[in-house]
């Protein structure tokens, strides 16, 4: 692809999810702000044909989202497009339903892996703790492993529910950082997605 060498200089982040409705849209929302307040310009992507989340996206951003979606773009117009709209501090895309999830079962082709894989990107994934514990260690041992590059270089848990949850998540995680893979806990206040909601 000829514009993979500058495409490898775009300061890039890709949010993915375990699954849908782990939070991504919030947490993703969440990031943009937090580099904003930073001083640096986000240029927000939504991985999909998706235009509701890509709403929300560009009011916290105040940048139209552009849509990345391989099935109807092609790799090649994917990363062409991916380049020519990266024009702000950094480029922070917002993955769809599972990371894993693409056109098959047998299939990576058109999921969130595919377009991190794709534009080279780091990924940060997702993982609602709200039902688990210990678990949650398969779980992201699992998204980490399964594929021989997975591009995952850290996991926000997000829905922690008190400190004991969140010091059971700790320890069952432990063993899981690496200089790759950086373990953190999330949480996020309720009105902030009151807030979403007020924007739609």
């Amino acid at each position: 692809m000829k514009f993979l060498d500058k495409e490898l200089r775009v300061p890039r982040l890709v949010v993915a999810g375990a699954t849908s409705g782990v939070g991504k849209t919030s947490i993703t929302s969440a990031i943009i702000h937090g580099i904003k307040k930073r001083g640096y310009s986000v240029q927000p992507f939504k991985v999909g044909p998706d235009y509701i989340d890509p709403s929300y996206l560009s009011a916290i951003s105040g940048k139209d989202t552009k849509n990345l979606d391989v099935w109807l773009m092609g790799e090649s117009e994917l990363v062409h497009s991916f380049v020519k709209n990266s024009t702000s501090d950094i480029s922070v895309i917002e993955g769809v339903m599972g990371y894993y999830d693409g056109f098959g079962g047998k299939t990576n082709y058109a999921s969130t892996h595919h377009v991190a894989s794709l534009i080279k990107s780091p990924t940060i994934l997702i993982l609602d703790a709200s039902k688990a514990a210990r678990s949650i260690a398969a779980t992201a041992l699992g998204f980490t492993k399964f594929h021989r590059n997975s591009r995952i270089v850290g996991i926000i848990l997000n829905k922690i529910g008190s400190k004991k949850h969140e010091n059971m998540c700790k320890q069952a995680l432990a063993n899981l950082n690496t200089d790759h893979c950086k373990i953190r806990l999330g949480k996020f206040p309720v009105r902030f997605l009151t807030i979403l909601t007020l924007i739609k």
